[in-house]
Parts: C-alpha cells; sequence; structure tokens
C-alpha cells in the first residue's frame, strides 16, 4: 500500500494505492475490502484510519464541465419559457382572449 499522512487527521492517511506481490502475505484482508459507491458528480479517495485499522472511502465534488453547466442552464431557461407561456395563456384568458 502506498499511503500519505494526513496532517490534519494524525490517525487517518489517504491511500494512493494498493498491490501485492504474488504470495507475498498481506496484513490486510482483501475480501473485506471496501467498495466505492457511484455518486454522481462526486468522486473518492481511499483512506486508512490507523486507530480503527479499517479503510474507507471519502466522496469529493467533482468540478462540472462546460458542457454540464451549459446543460442545466438550458433546462432552466425551457422551465422559465414554459411558466412564462403558461403566464401569458392565464393572462389571455382573464382578459377573455383566445
Amino acid at each position: 500500500m502506498i499511503i500519505i499522512e494526513n496532517n490534519d487527521e494524525k490517525t487517518k492517511v489517504k491511500v494512493l494505492s494498493v498491490f501485492s506481490f504474488g504470495e507475498i502475505p498481506v496484513e490486510y484482508d482483501m475480501s473485506t475490502f471496501p467498495q466505492p459507491e457511484n455518486i454522481k458528480g462526486k468522486t473518492y479517495e481511499l483512506y486508512y484510519d490507523k486507530e480503527t485499522k479499517k479503510l474507507y472511502y471519502k466522496y469529493i465534488d467533482v468540478p462540472k464541465t462546460d458542457i454540464e453547466t451549459l446543460q442545466e442552464e438550458n433546462e432552466k431557461l425551457k422551465i422559465a419559457l414554459t411558466d412564462q407561456d403558461e403566464n401569458i395563456m392565464l393572462i389571455m384568458l382573464e382578459m377573455g382572449g383566445n
């Protein structure tokens, strides 16, 4: 395991990679190795807690791409236009127009 010490939390370290050398025994039971969740808009980093001797994931927000930002803005504009059209229709009905 390649780890990086965490200056903020002395009992936890970030795990950069996990590997084994063939049949060399490892202290950590790989069958209990946690699997990360697939959370939209987030990535994960593996950490090891020295006190509990457990691995866990921290989830970090991934910055949106320009395309994702434009798609969100486009959806908001579509909703605004739909609301505007509905309001115009209501005003026309109140005024007695078709």
